[in-house]
């Protein structure tokens, strides 16, 4: 029989036995806590427990995945878990079909995986059906009240985002994505729109970090910063610069502007993400005292066409 017949979202009763064949390979207390957290968050509504699929074999549930959908047509996806059985692949397989069709229909373009080092061993399931291991992220932190050399005065003009045309931060964000060497491969995939809900929805809706960099009367960069309540830090969320401002050492002054605002705020440290592959902002990140803390294994599905967010809407 077709393992797929036996996958279905979690019944109530069988999400906690779900959850914990999900977080089988954390020591036990560590599991405890996990699974405590997702019914949590499922029972505040944070986490839809539509997206916890299990399959089963009779009552049983033999196998199990989480996915979670997130603002800016994307996804979030655990790879799936199994108990030792001979068709295990099967399972895992007819689980990730499952949980991939569940999140296009909810309209995510992309999914994402983003696993420890010692995660990496379950990816087998995702790169059978359609992830590729694309990248690794870097995450850096530095302490806010640090001193911050600077070399002389900024001749950048920051406006935030409420007071100015929407149309244009929007504008320019999109132009410091052409030739990134952050995920270039999410690139063209999603909308401006979709692209901006998704950090919205990271900055709990609250615009106050975020600023239009001009030089002269041009925009030429962008920052985007957010608090993080559970590290007691701030987040360098984004900082891009559009590609004829380049080189010229303005992306310094966008982390310098962001490390003063942290340091102003008197918050304990700024925290930032960045793929592996960009030497020129690891560099700059070094050359201002961030230092490396954790990483992540980054395995990427998309479920579009590339180019199809760069396309003008015809409703």
């Amino acid at each position: 029989m077709d393992p797929d017949s036996h996958v279905a979202t979690a019944r109530p009763e069988d999400r906690e036995s779900a959850l914990r064949l999900v977080f089988l390979h954390f020591k036990p207390g560590e599991r405890d806590k996990r699974v405590a957290n997702a019914l949590h968050l499922m029972e505040a509504g944070n986490l839809d427990p539509d997206g916890l699929f299990v399959a089963r074999e009779g009552e049983r549930v033999s196998g199990a995945m989480i996915c979670l959908p997130i603002p800016g047509a994307s996804a979030l996806v655990w790879p799936p878990r199994t108990r030792p059985m001979a068709r295990a692949a099967s399972v895992e397989d007819a689980l990730v079909g499952r949980a991939a069709s569940w999140l296009r229909q909810r309209g995510a373009k992309l999914g994402q995986a983003l696993l420890a080092p010692d995660e990496v061993q379950f990816a087998k399931p995702l790169e059978r059906n359609g992830f590729r291991n694309v990248t690794t992220l870097c995450y850096l932190r530095r302490s806010a009240d640090q001193p911050l050399e600077r070399s002389g005065r900024s001749h950048l003009d920051w406006r935030p985002y409420e007071s100015r045309d929407r149309a244009l931060f929007a504008q320019t964000l999109l132009r410091t994505y052409e030739g990134t060497r952050d995920c270039p491969e999410v690139n063209g995939i999603r909308t401006i729109d979709e692209i901006l809900d998704g950090h919205a929805a990271d900055a709990g809706r609250n615009y106050e970090r975020w600023w239009l960099a001009y030089e002269g009367p041009r925009p030429v960069g962008v920052l985007l910063m957010t608090e993080s309540a559970e590290w007691q830090a701030w987040e360098l969320a984004y900082v891009g610069v559009v590609p004829e401002a380049r080189g010229r050492g303005i992306g310094r002054e966008l982390v310098c502007r962001a490390l003063a605002e942290a340091r102003a705020a008197e918050t304990t440290q700024l925290t930032l993400c960045v793929d592996s592959r960009n030497a020129p902002a690891l560099t700059l990140y070094r050359s201002l005292r961030f230092e490396r803390y954790d990483e992540r294994a980054v395995f990427l599905a998309v479920w579009c066409e590339i180019g199809a967010g760069n396309r003008p809407r015809t409703n």
